[in-house]
């Protein structure tokens, strides 16, 4: 390169000035926008061994001991909640079913002292059956055995009346 002036300092810096800024603008406009960096990392690829992280598999069996426990806690509230409402209708069933028999045990007790009083007999048996009254009565008392054979042969008169009494009014 030749330098046209004498001194080369000077023409060295003015050429530098004239021709070296235009050029680095136009170097700098025409140079696209940078790339990003892209780091090759070398590995064996789809063979590569693609293990999970022990701290995401720790996390995943604690969720999933968590809902396990939710879910068995659950059924348990449902077992036992089914169990007492069979039990409390059970309950109540056996209630009613006992109020029920005192009811029926209250009237029946009515009905056998309606049915089973004296005064009635006597009224049906005269009234509907034409029934009278006997004129004496025989009482047989079994505490003595001495007694007792006496009351057989009273016992055995009596019904040899009676018998005569039934075919008098047969007649």
């Amino acid at each position: 390169m030749a330098y046209f002036d004498s001194n080369a300092a000077y023409a060295y810096e003015y050429q530098a000035q004239a021709y070296s800024e235009p050029v680095r603008r136009e170097r700098l406009e025409e140079r696209p926008a940078q790339r990003p960096r892209l780091d090759v990392v070398p590995g064996a690829g789809r063979e590569a061994n693609q293990a999970v992280s022990p701290v995401f598999t720790h996390v995943v069996k604690v969720f999933a001991a968590l809902v396990l426990l939710f879910v068995s806690i659950g059924l348990a509230r449902v077992a036992i909640a089914g169990y007492t409402t069979s039990m409390l209708n059970a309950n109540a069933e056996l209630s009613s079913s006992l109020e029920a028999a005192r009811d029926e045990s209250s009237n029946l007790e009515v009905m056998n002292s309606v049915y089973g009083a004296d005064t009635r007999i006597r009224d049906l048996a005269t009234g509907a059956l034409g029934m009278v009254e006997p004129e004496d009565s025989i009482t047989i008392d079994l505490s003595d055995p001495a007694d007792a054979a006496q009351g057989e042969a009273s016992a055995a008169n009596g019904q040899d009346a009676a018998q005569g009494s039934s075919a008098t009014s047969n007649r």
